[in-house]
C-alpha cells in the first residue's frame, strides 16, 4: 500500500512539474496503418493489423507522452500462431518512441502490436504507425 501511496504521489508531483507543452511527432502521411490506443491504468491494448497477402517490409512506430512506465511488444502473426519479434520497456516520462521492423517478405503474416501501461494513475496514449518501406 505503502509502495502504491509513493507512486500515485510520484506520478501527481511529474505531471504538476511537466509544461503543458510536450514535443510534437512529426510522421509522413504515407503510412499503411495508423491507430490511436488509450490503455488504461495496469492494462494493456492488443491492436491487429490484417495484412492480407501484402507481402514487403514495413516499420511500426509508437509515440506517446505519458508518463511511463509503457511496454510496447510486436507480435507476428501465422495462421493461429503468435511470436514475439521484439518487446521493449520505457520507462520516460513523456516522449515516449519505439520503433521495430516487420518484414513480411512472403505476405503470409498478420501484425500485432501490444502495448502495456504499468502507470497506476493515468491512461496512456500511445498513437500507432504502421509504414511500408520502399523496395530496394
Amino acid at each position: 500500500m505503502t509502495v502504491l501511496m509513493r507512486s500515485l504521489i510520484f506520478v501527481l508531483l511529474l505531471s504538476f512539474t511537466m509544461g503543458a507543452e510536450s514535443d510534437a511527432f512529426e510522421f509522413d502521411k504515407n503510412y499503411l496503418y495508423y491507430r490511436d490506443a488509450n490503455v488504461p491504468p495496469f492494462q494493456k491494448s492488443r491492436e491487429f493489423f490484417d495484412m492480407p497477402n501484402r507481402p514487403g517490409f514495413f516499420e511500426v512506430t509508437m509515440v506517446s507522452d505519458t508518463t511511463g512506465p509503457l511496454t510496447f511488444r510486436i507480435v507476428r502473426v501465422r495462421d493461429e500462431i503468435e511470436k514475439t519479434l521484439t518487446q521493449k520497456r520505457s520507462y520516460s516520462i513523456g516522449n515516449h518512441e519505439f520503433q521495430a521492423r516487420f518484414d513480411n517478405p512472403e505476405g503470409d503474416d498478420d501484425l500485432i502490436v501490444e502495448i502495456a501501461n504499468s502507470n497506476p494513475a493515468a491512461v496512456a496514449r500511445v498513437s500507432v504507425f504502421v509504414v511500408e518501406l520502399p523496395k530496394h
